[in-house]
């Protein structure tokens, strides 16, 4: 098992996260949701030449894209990059989303050019035919209804990636979030003295960091199962997504509480963050759905950890 990504994907990153915040950073996000621009993220993504990458056939590629990821997640980037990383043009697609129900796909609308697949998480992979315009709304202002093609069978590592790759992106999110909400904490001074050195706060961000930091440590060992074909990969993916999602509720809240109602400002990136983090928290399975999706999974699939017996046990009294 490794959990330490390469040298070179963290240059990689590096040098995108400096590129997506010469160009603007939250900006873009800004300027997407008001007007659909994002003529220069196309260019600056085109210049860094990320679509050369083949994470799903390659290990390496595959630990550039989570970097590249978790960069553009920081800016909350409006392009679709993990699905798009996630993809095999080879295929016949340039974009894969996981989707169910009735089918929406976050930033589509604002990438007319490319061609959408969706996959259901079982397996099954059908082309988008038609693209709605963005929704708007506060849950998901960048999400697109799309209609579908005739499903057919996918491809079992880009659909995980598919999965874990946007984990990545809520991630680089979570970074920026705890770093405002740090830097927040010392600035802001009530009765004479910083915030952070309230106790009640230090304890607050203290256990918000430990949720964020082990949450860190699963995205790294997920994505190493999922790029070296792991035989728990299956269940690792949907334990990584429901802890994403546990994660980031928990860092978004602590950081709207430590900045008050200045948090819900457009000012500030904070709101934009939490905002456009909403989409990949609820789309394409919320909590309740996804626990259910892990469960069902659990009782399928062999374990290899130590506490495998302790969590197939579990799954089984849970479910019916």
């Amino acid at each position: 098992m490794r959990t330490q990504l390469t040298q070179d994907a963290l240059e990689f990153a590096r040098v995108v996260d400096i590129a997506l915040r010469n160009a603007g950073g939250v900006d873009l996000a800004r300027r997407a949701e008001q007007d659909g621009d994002i003529a220069e993220v196309e260019r600056v993504l085109e210049q860094l030449g990320l679509w050369d990458l083949c994470a799903a056939s390659d290990a390496d590629d595959g630990e550039v894209a989570a970097a590249v990821c978790r960069a553009a997640g920081r800016v909350a980037l409006p392009y679709p990059v993990a699905e798009r990383l996630a993809a095999d043009p080879d295929a016949g697609y340039d974009a894969l989303a996981v989707a169910s129900g009735p089918a929406r796909v976050n930033l589509a609308s604002l990438t007319p050019g490319l061609r959408w697949a969706v996959c259901d998480g079982a397996g099954h992979r059908a082309p988008v035919t038609t693209t709605g315009p963005a929704l708007g709304t506060m849950l998901g202002p960048l999400v697109s209804e799309v209609e579908l093609g005739e499903w057919g069978p996918g491809d079992v590592r880009a659909e995980r990636l598919a999965l874990v790759l946007p984990c990545w992106t809520l991630l680089g999110m979570m970074d920026t979030t705890m770093e405002a909400t740090r830097r927040h904490l010392l600035d802001r001074h009530q009765f004479g003295q910083p915030l952070a050195a309230f106790q009640a706060l230090q304890f607050r961000m203290a256990d918000t960091a430990t949720s964020y930091q082990a949450y860190e440590e699963l995205a790294k060992y997920t994505l190493w199962s999922v790029l070296t074909d792991q035989p728990g990969a299956a269940v690792d993916v949907l334990s990584c997504r429901l802890a994403a999602l546990e994660t980031a509720e928990e860092v978004f809240r602590t950081g709207h509480q430590m900045h008050g109602a200045m948090g819900f400002c457009d000012e500030v990136d904070l709101s934009w963050l939490s905002r456009h983090g909403q989409a990949m928290r609820r789309l394409p399975w919320g909590r309740s759905q996804t626990r259910a999706r892990l469960l069902e999974a659990m009782a399928d699939t062999p374990f290899t950890g130590l506490y495998g017996d302790g969590l197939l046990n579990t799954a089984e009294a849970v479910l019916p």
